[in-house]
């Protein structure tokens, strides 16, 4: 379809048929346009952009003036390095050590490792904190700080200084080309399976599929797909993702500057195992369009909160001195005609928090027995990792939790009462208040903490205990028991 409406422009390779969805954008480019690909620019926005923009603005005289103003962030030049560099972040591959970080309290820890990545295979673990790199102190250091010191060119080495476990550990780590994982899955138990989709890359179609095929081989019963921080990628993998689930309709329906209308159709699809969509603020462009389809045909029930809410499609374009230019093309709504642009979707049931929403979708895709332990700066709820900095904390000889993560194991609802002035734990029918001065509460960072016995008396079916020297709590039936 592009190469006739393009004539002689040559389209990216791999593009011909895609549309490219892109929830971010990158900052502004290092200018360095020919005469020759500004007169293109400006032929291809006067005929194909969504907003036909007019004389006022295509008379500029540079690309990066023309850009400005249109008004739209999505439409971009890029010089050829910075397209590859654009490639590789569509296709979530970076150069470095391979961790991901958290900081808590002024200190930045290993959150977890890419599996295969140079860190992992250095002998890095999850938990150790990150005290200095080529000698120079991290301590102090924001997370972006410590992420310039770990950066660098591939083949290039650093020595990370950790400690762990009270000891100081030097690693000598060569940086790399690291792909970040598309797409991971987890059973985490009573049936209830558990897949991350990262992004939208070339191959995240295959990636999804080989995934669902596991877990399904594993016994599924009931899928979570997480999709919060999906900035999005190619539609055509978006596509191949919803023919799992909609047996016959359409993924998105596209207007484009004219006010025509088309389709992007899907069939084949059909699961016997009900369907909960994980989504929040990161969940953007084609993340939006996969959840949104989901969505409208009840295939699935969207749980977190409000998406992004980039409902516009873009495509690339070579220009024939080596720049490439990415600008939009086309709007989509939803197969119901909901209109994503700017307004997002709402989740079926709204819950703020990374962990809180995992537990929440866990219980409603049927789990029942939830296990949490507590590794430094985040937790891992039935074989999934979460950040989460200051969980809990030791004051006076007592441990105490953050209440809404407490609450969440336990399945209940927060709420605060103005009137009174208390906090309300709501399972059920059961209502317990406690006034905001109740000595079993404390304040950390503005969060409400609970004192974790204090806690299991009113849940009588938590279990705290002290597990390889990491706190665990878990809840639920005990005959629940995990895949």
């Amino acid at each position: 379809m592009f190469r006739k409406l393009f004539g002689n422009w040559r389209l990216v390779p791999g593009l011909l048929a895609l549309l490219l969805f892109a929830g971010t954008w990158m900052p502004a480019a290092v200018w360095a346009e020919t005469e020759r690909e500004l007169y293109e620019v400006r032929r291809l926005l006067q005929q194909f952009h969504l907003n036909s923009p007019g004389e006022d603005v295509l008379n500029k005289d540079s690309i990066e003036a023309i850009v400005e103003s249109l008004g739209d962030p999505y439409t971009e030049y890029y010089t050829k390095e910075e397209w590859e560099d654009f490639q590789a972040d569509l296709e979530m591959q970076f150069t470095g050590i391979g961790v991901r970080i958290v900081q808590e309290d002024g200190v930045v820890y290993v959150e977890d490792l890419i599996p295969g990545g140079p860190a992992e295979a250095a002998g890095l673990l999850p938990g150790d904190a990150l005290v200095s790199a080529d000698g120079e102190s991290l301590v102090g250091l924001t997370i972006a700080e410590v992420q310039q010191k770990l950066l660098g060119p591939a083949g290039t080495t650093v020595v990370v200084g950790v400690s762990r476990d009270g000891q100081k550990l030097s690693f000598t780590i060569t940086r790399a080309s690291i792909q970040i994982p598309v797409a991971t899955g987890i059973m985490m138990g009573d049936g209830v399976g558990y897949l991350e989709l990262s992004g939208f890359t070339s191959n995240a179609g295959e990636l999804f599929d080989a995934e669902l095929r596991k877990l399904e081989e594993a016994g599924l019963k009931s899928l979570i797909i997480d999709l919060r921080g999906n900035g999005g990628g190619y539609v055509g993998e978006a596509r191949k993702i919803a023919s799992h689930f909609i047996e016959n309709g359409v993924l998105a329906h596209l207007r484009d500057r004219s006010g025509v209308v088309s389709s992007i159709r899907v069939s084949g699809g059909g699961k016997p195992y009900p369907v909960t969509v994980l989504v929040n603020g990161g969940t953007a462009s084609a993340a939006e369009l996969l959840a949104g389809a989901l969505q409208d045909y009840r295939v699935a029930a969207l749980v977190g909160t409000q998406t992004f809410g980039k409902g516009l499609v873009q495509t690339m374009v070579a220009l024939s001195d080596g720049g490439m230019i990415k600008f939009t093309i086309q709007e989509y709504v939803t197969p119901k005609g909901r209109k994503v642009d700017r307004e997002g979707l709402r989740p079926d049931r709204i819950v703020a928090g990374e962990s809180e929403q995992l537990l929440a979708a866990f219980r409603l895709a049927g789990g029942q027995k939830v296990e949490v332990t507590f590794p430094k700066a985040s937790i891992i709820v039935n074989g999934v990792r979460v950040p989460f900095p200051n969980a809990y904390l030791e004051r006076d000889g007592k441990t105490y939790v953050r209440l809404r993560l407490i609450a969440a194991i336990a399945g209940a609802d927060v709420g605060y009462d103005a009137k009174t002035g208390t906090v309300t734990l709501k399972r059920g029918d059961t209502v317990y208040r406690l006034p905001r001065n109740d000595s079993r509460l404390v304040n950390k960072n503005g969060w409400n903490m609970i004192e974790l016995f204090s806690a299991v008396s009113l849940f009588p079916d938590l279990k705290a205990e002290t597990e390889n020297g990491m706190l665990k709590i878990s809840a639920g039936s005990e005959s629940a028991g995990s895949e």
